[in-house]
């Protein structure tokens, strides 16, 4: 499974200590920590399972304060009216809000502010200088307002009550055995350069950066020519339909039976980073961590649970998906196709700034939660990727943001 993009449920962690509350950053490593990272990683369809187990909390902490009759009668009333806030704005925000919610740095983002701080440095900054830009550049996506009401909560503090040891169970040793699959050897990409189109313009000023080995422009931390954030709605008497994807454009479209919407453009997404951003080199289909998702036909999972699932890796809601069959097998070699065919699950999720995409789709705020609403619904059956573009006649050219504020001279005032 590609790094960025590993999905899964992570367990629930509710702690009857204290409530979630925003901490902001911590200066060492340049690493955001949120006492709400607990709440953020828990999947949806526990929800349930966690909003009792913390109103359980509460209602054991009351009933601890009258066991020992405590001093102060404020603090029940305190405890109190903190439940009651939380029971009513979970009642109104419901599980929609951790689709929302995002309160810190990726990793990637984390290694990109690091990389950032050296790049400035060498390019003449100062250390404290180079340090705030940076820091300044890379910070988590503005939060909607009911994510900043759950940043606010009050905090509830629990009184402190012997712990329970319980008896250590031995467990069997069981012997590891090794994988009797032979990994392919790795397909080189190091000699490949970005296609021209996803390279900075002229006259726009960036740094160069080195993450995982590759190197990356950034103009005022952002990649060179990201996608604008255009979307466009599906018709609602189309129900149901599969999304298709051209690798060379970046370009998420409709699939479906109706001439009047195929091939209609929904929005845009980033797939494969650096020398392999939207390239369909055989060499990029078949690098792991770097290339594209390949071309061929995907599903999401099943059916019956939920397809929006946390990704502990992302740090950030996804829908996975799986490929089902390879298509353009024609273009590979046998060791590129089993390089593929490795490459294990691929995601759907949004692209945070700095940030390109590990065979996924990275798609903008707005294009990635109104593509979550069609996976949610199910109305998107599934995934089609082609190398090129299949429907020319109705394609719109990419919407890249080429300009950007960004100058060189910021490093030295």
């Amino acid at each position: 499974m590609d790094h960025l993009c590993a999905t899964g449920n992570q367990g629930m962690y509710i702690s009857c200590r204290r409530a979630p509350e925003f901490r902001g950053e911590r200066t060492r490593g340049f690493k955001r920590i949120s006492r709400f990272h607990a709440y953020s990683k828990m999947p949806m369809d526990r929800m349930k399972a966690a909003l009792l187990a913390a109103l359980t909390c509460l209602v054991l902490m009351s009933n601890y304060s009258h066991a020992q009759q405590p001093a102060n009668a404020d603090a029940k009333a305190v405890a109190g009216a903190a439940a009651g806030q939380i029971a009513d704005f979970f009642s109104e925000v419901g599980d929609q809000i951790y689709e929302d919610c995002i309160f810190e740095l990726s990793q990637e983002q984390i290694e990109v502010q690091q990389a950032l701080i050296l790049a400035y440095i060498k390019a003449g900054a100062e250390s404290s200088v180079a340090r705030r830009l940076a820091v300044k550049q890379i910070q988590p996506p503005k939060v909607s307002a009911k994510c900043e009401q759950i940043r606010h909560l009050p905090k509830v503090i629990a009184p402190v009550v012997p712990d329970f040891q319980p008896p250590v169970i031995q467990k069997p040793t069981v012997a590891v055995v090794p994988p009797s699959k032979t990994v392919p050897p790795p397909v080189v990409v190091a000699n490949k350069k970005t296609l021209p189109q996803w390279d900075c313009a002229p006259g726009v000023d960036y740094v160069t950066i080195q993450l995982n080995g590759y190197p990356r422009k950034l103009t005022g931390g952002e990649i060179c020519n990201p996608f604008d954030d255009v979307v466009h709605e599906v018709p609602p008497n189309v129900q149901r339909f599969r999304l298709g994807y051209t690798i060379r454009t970046g370009r998420l479209f409709i699939i479906s039976d109706d001439p009047g919407v195929r091939g209609q453009t929904i929005t845009w997404a980033i797939s494969g980073r650096d020398v392999c951003r939207n390239n369909p080199d055989p060499d990029c289909l078949a690098t792991r961590a770097v290339g594209p998702l390949p071309p061929g036909e995907y599903s999401f999972g099943s059916d019956k649970g939920p397809r929006i699932t946390w990704g502990p890796k992302t740090k950030r809601n996804v829908a996975g998906i799986y490929l089902t069959k390879l298509w353009n097998r024609d273009k590979f070699s046998p060791q590129q196709t089993a390089q593929i065919l490795a490459r294990g699950n691929i995601a759907i999720h949004e692209r945070l700034k700095g940030e390109m995409s590990e065979a996924c789709l990275g798609l903008e705020p707005k294009g990635w939660a109104y593509v979550a609403s069609l996976i949610k619904e199910m109305r998107a059956t599934g995934v089609s990727v082609y190398i090129d573009e299949p429907y020319p006649q109705v394609a719109e050219n990419p919407p890249i943001v080429v300009a950007s504020s960004f100058s060189l001279t910021s490093l030295f005032k």
